[in-house]
């Protein structure tokens, strides 16, 4: 059981200032969607479901994942996960729906920024279009009065994990940098039995068609076990013989000792639906105490990959820390 990460990091510098807002995982979603459609898209008069270049093009694969209509879920579900995360460079940066001012702007002219892809599977087979289309989010420029001239930038270099993949100064690209297993290890020798997690960007949790605003063990147990049987089964050997049932169950005796935990109010304006659509969800901490140590290894996978909905705008980032 496993699955193939790459993780490509992009190291830019404002050539213009800009002025972000919110969370910049948003604003990077749909100026990096716009510009990778832009860049690869042949057909534009063809929808992606139908188009006959779907299988090949790094846009219908990493943005429009193919759907199905689920009568169960009350509507269009998508068949596969997005295999692509939009990692910003700093996620602890205003969650709270306003711009960040520093100066004249929340990026000036000259300073060096990055963000990171994480990418799941076929992801190396894009990378050149990844750049191209990085590029191009550059010169078009990002967040708001980008028609004044606002919010451009220039990449410099790409980081394959630790490997140099792509350095503008000498023209450099190299596609071949591995990537990294991910799956599910052995638990610690070790026995835990404290836990504390920290939700980096806002966790969104849905039970019955109800956003979940609380944290009990077993929910974020069953978050990371839909998350990481979605991910093998559509990117790695199929779905992973695990005991779910088994899992959940006893993931309900292990008590919420400390929660600190808030509710973020996030909004971003869809340009496809015409009208904003909210990314609130749980940050913050929260604390748990029992028998631990057997579902470390499921949790460490889910630190990796993201949790919960809208995981392609980076939402969802855990980090566990055995105490």
């Amino acid at each position: 059981m496993s699955v193939l990460l790459h993780t490509y990091t992009f190291r830019c510098r404002w050539t213009s200032d800009a002025f972000l807002q919110g969370y910049t995982g948003s604003t990077l979603r749909g100026a990096f969607g716009w510009a990778l459609r832009q860049t690869t898209c042949m057909l534009r008069s063809q929808q992606c479901p139908t188009c006959v270049l779907g299988k090949t093009c790094a846009y219908a694969w990493l943005f429009a994942t193919e759907t199905y209509e689920g009568r169960e879920h009350g509507g269009t579900v998508n068949a596969r996960p997005h295999p692509l995360v939009i990692r910003p460079g700093d996620p602890d940066r205003r969650l709270d729906g306003r711009p960040e001012r520093r100066g004249d702007g929340s990026g000036k002219a000259g300073e060096a920024w990055e963000f990171s892809l994480l990418v799941f599977g076929r992801g190396r087979e894009f990378l050149p279009y990844l750049v191209r289309s990085v590029q191009a989010m550059g010169e078009s420029g990002v967040g708001p009065w980008t028609k004044r001239g606002a919010g451009r930038f220039a990449l410099e270099k790409i980081m394959a994990g630790k490997e140099l993949a792509y350095d503008a100064a000498s023209g450099m690209f190299r596609s071949d940098a591995p990537g990294t297993e991910i799956g599910m290890g052995a638990p610690p020798d070790e026995p835990v039995g404290r836990l504390r997690v920290r939700l980096r960007t806002p966790l969104r949790l849905k039970q019955e068609n109800s956003l979940q605003d609380e944290l009990p063990f077993h929910v974020l147990v069953r978050a990371a076990l839909r998350r990481v049987s979605a991910l093998e089964a559509a990117y790695g050997a199929g779905a992973p013989e695990l005991d779910y049932g088994g899992l959940a169950r006893r993931a309900e005796s292990v008590r919420l000792a400390e929660s600190r935990l808030r509710w973020r109010e996030l909004q971003r304006y869809s340009n496809r639906q015409r009208q904003k659509v909210s990314l609130s969800g749980m940050c913050g901490e929260a604390l748990y105490e029992g028998s631990l140590t057997e579902f470390m290894p499921l949790l460490r996978y889910a630190e990796k990959v993201h949790l919960g909905k809208q995981t392609l705008f980076g939402l969802g980032q855990v980090e566990v820390q055995p105490l």
